[in-house]
């Protein structure tokens, strides 16, 4: 029997527990949010890692950098 690839449902960037490395598949922001990120390097098909997120705005590591990104705008971006 073969295994059948289930993807992950996609879920906002603020509900991904600490170590978990996702990929970004939409931004549901307006054009300040996108222009934001976008400047910062995190645009749609990009993985990152989250390396906290328990209260506080959520670290991630992306590109070989840290940053930190509020609970509004994680909730913006949507990720598998």
């Amino acid at each position: 029997m073969n295994p059948i690839y289930v993807p992950k449902s996609r879920r906002p960037l603020s509900r991904v527990r600490d170590g978990e490395t996702v990929t970004i598949r939409e931004v549901n922001g307006g054009r300040g949010v996108n222009r934001r990120l976008s400047e910062l390097g995190i645009c749609v098909g990009s993985s990152m890692t989250v390396l906290q997120n328990s209260g506080g705005p959520v670290i991630v590591s992306y590109g070989g950098c840290r940053m930190a990104l509020g609970k509004g705008v994680a909730m913006k971006i949507m990720v598998e």
